[in-house]
This record gives structure tokens, sequence and C-alpha cells, in this order.
């Protein structure tokens, strides 16, 4: 009994840490929350695309936390958007073919990254933290289309995420089907040990 009992607490255990691991949040300083706008996170994706994927996949977890400060749009361009992306490659000065070429293209106000690492996504929260702290930041994305007129198919970070097979990120259903999971474990807890004390 008392091995079926250290069974259950040991499982018991596994989903608390594997909640703890789900909901670790990253350690970045952020700012007081103002009335300054949310400062938006460009993401230049093709379909299919590896590293937008991981863009895509680090940001499904994390972007939550910073949800006060910053909101991602995303355009994808093998499609769609390759006119707004050319004219955003031209405000930033981008001149190589292949880099014009290139996806994941983020843009955070007139700062750029191609490409995307792990180690990159917290380089692109402190940039959109700085951003969000600047009084003389400037949506380029949004200046470019309103000054160009360019037509745009943009999508919210969920949206973009379901385009790609990626699970939205929901901390209330995660956080449901945990509870559930723990009262499932704590009754047959309580179960067994009033079936052990009964014999």
């Amino acid at each position: 009994m008392k091995k079926i009992l250290s069974g259950l607490l040991c499982i018991m255990m596994l989903f608390c840490l594997m909640g703890n691991v789900y909901a670790e949040k990253l350690d970045i300083d952020v700012p007081k929350v103002t009335n300054h706008e949310k400062v938006k996170v460009y993401l230049f994706r093709g379909e299919s695309c590896p590293h937008c994927y991981d863009f895509l996949m680090y940001f499904n977890t994390h972007a939550k936390q910073f949800k006060n400060y910053m909101e991602i749009v995303s355009f994808e361009t093998y499609k769609d958007n390759q006119e707004l992306k050319s004219k955003v490659n031209d405000f930033l000065n981008i001149t190589d073919e292949k880099q014009r070429a290139s996806v994941p293209l983020i843009v955070i106000g007139n700062w750029y990254n191609l490409g995307f690492g792990e180690d990159e996504g917290i380089e692109i929260i402190n940039k959109a933290l700085e951003a969000y702290q600047n009084d003389e930041y400037v949506d380029m994305v949004q200046k470019t289309i309103e000054e160009t007129g360019v037509a745009n198919t943009p999508e919210t970070l969920q949206e973009a995420c379901k385009k790609e097979g990626i699970k939205v990120n929901n901390d209330l259903s995660n956080a449901i089907v945990l509870g559930a999971v723990l009262l499932v474990m704590v009754g047959m807890i309580i179960a067994i040990a009033i079936s052990t004390k009964k014999k």
C-alpha cells in the first residue's frame, strides 16, 4: 500500500513540476506600464520556414508575459505582402538581394534582425521594451503602409501559429487541465487512504 501511495505522490509531484516548467517566465526586468502605445514587433515570415516557425514557437510561449508592452504582427510573404516587405527593405536600406528575400525579418521601429535563433528572443524582447520606453519610437512599418498605401494582410501571433500548425498557448486551458489532473490524483490518494483504514 505504501508503494502505491508513494507512486501516486511521485506522479503528482511530476505534474506539479511540469506545471512549473510550463509557466516559467523569462527573467527580464520590465518597465512600469505607462500610456505609451504597445510596441509592434513585426515578423515577415514565409510559410513552412523553419526559423519563422521557431520565432512563432518562442513567442507563443513568452509573448503573454510582455502583453502590456508589445504585440506581434505577422506578415506571410511567400504568397502575400511581397510589396510591403520590399518597401520595408528599402526603408531599412537592405540592398543585398539575398537578404531582401530572406525570412524571417523582424522589425521594431527602425531596428531589424534577419533570421531567428532562440538566443535572439531575449534580444528582441529587450529591443521592444527599449522602444516602449522611448518617446521617439515610431512604428516604421505602419508609417510605410500609411505613406505608400501598399496592400497588406497582417496576422496576429495566434493566427500565424494556427496557420503553421502550432497549438496556441492558452494559459487558462492548460491550468484547467493541470488542475483537473491534480484533483483526480488527490482523489485517488484520499480513496486509497480511506480504503486502507477500513482494512
